[in-house]
């Protein structure tokens, strides 16, 4: 799987905040709901859902978020939260969002993009992100909005790109954990639940990549000092942990019913690691993984 550098205040009319010098021009910005919505990665729903119940997923994402003085949500460094905005048809024609969708939240950052290199999977990700990809904290905010598009069965759209609708087989799930286990290790602990596991390329004891073909790749890799370390881990990390993830990648199987249960199955298997080795789940976007 490709992977790329990533590395709840409720806006419902005008807003009356005291003035400050020099600060009228961005209160105007962030309070415009169609330039917030054109501007940014955006969460489209469907269906009644509470803004906070939106907000206490966003706080599993990252449990100490700030709010500043007019009661907008920081949950990521350069990112905040806005929503949610109710899009009738005008406000969705004016953003440039799809129909269908009743609710939006807005996850504001700057915005900053890096060209796709030339790789295996360089043309589909041009595709997707035909204005390029996202990096620093557009590239937070996006996880934010995807991750959540994920859990809530809803849709994600990065400016100047189609929306996404994630598909249940692009489900990763990472386990973090201390010293790798030797791939022999690996594969014994993982063997009841996930047979004829073999060992597919090696770069070292630390860095390699356990798979069956057609089911399941599991990437195991250093995790390095200039990655990005997701915010529901950082209560917990310190010069000694994390030091290594395993990444589980499933493949597409051939009708909905069999992802959906192959899904579950790596899932269990991923807990069942976390647990062996003292770990925490998360899923690709930094959301925990219920046990």
């Amino acid at each position: 799987m490709e992977r790329w550098s990533q590395s709840l205040s409720r806006v419902t009319g005008p807003l009356h905040v005291r003035t400050v010098p020099g600060l009228r021009r961005h209160e105007e910005r962030w309070a415009d709901p169609e330039r917030l919505l054109s501007d940014n990665p955006v969460l489209l729903l469907a269906g009644p859902r509470t803004a906070a119940s939106i907000e206490a997923l966003v706080r599993t994402w990252n449990p100490t978020p700030t709010r500043d003085e007019h009661g907008v949500l920081h949950v990521a460094d350069g990112v905040r939260w806005h929503g949610p905005f109710h899009l009738d048809p005008t406000l969705a024609a004016q953003a440039d969002l799809p129909g269908g969708w009743s609710t939006a939240y807005v996850a504001e950052a700057p915005r900053r993009r890096v060209r796709i290199p030339d790789g295996r999977n360089a043309e589909a990700l041009r595709r997707r992100y035909p204005r390029d990809i996202p990096t620093g904290p557009e590239a937070l905010a996006w996880s934010l909005v995807t991750g959540l598009a994920r859990l809530l069965g809803g849709a994600a759209r990065l400016p100047g790109c189609p929306t996404y609708v994630a598909e249940p087989s692009e489900t990763v799930f990472c386990v973090y954990g201390h010293e790798a286990l030797p791939w022999q290790v690996l594969r014994s602990v993982l063997g009841l639940a996930i047979p004829d596991l073999g060992r597919n390329g090696a770069l070292a004891a630390n860095d390699y990549c356990l798979d069956r073909p057609g089911v399941l790749e599991i990437r195991v890799q250093p995790f390095g000092a200039d990655e990005f370390l997701p915010y529901a881990l950082r209560s917990r990390s310190d010069d000694g942990w994390p030091h290594t993830v395993y990444r589980f990648s499933l493949v597409k199987q051939a009708t909905a019913a069999e992802t959906a249960s192959l899904i579950e199955r790596v899932r269990n298997t991923a807990v069942l690691l976390a647990e062996v080795i003292g770990g925490v789940l998360l899923d690709e976007d930094g959301f925990p993984v219920s046990t």
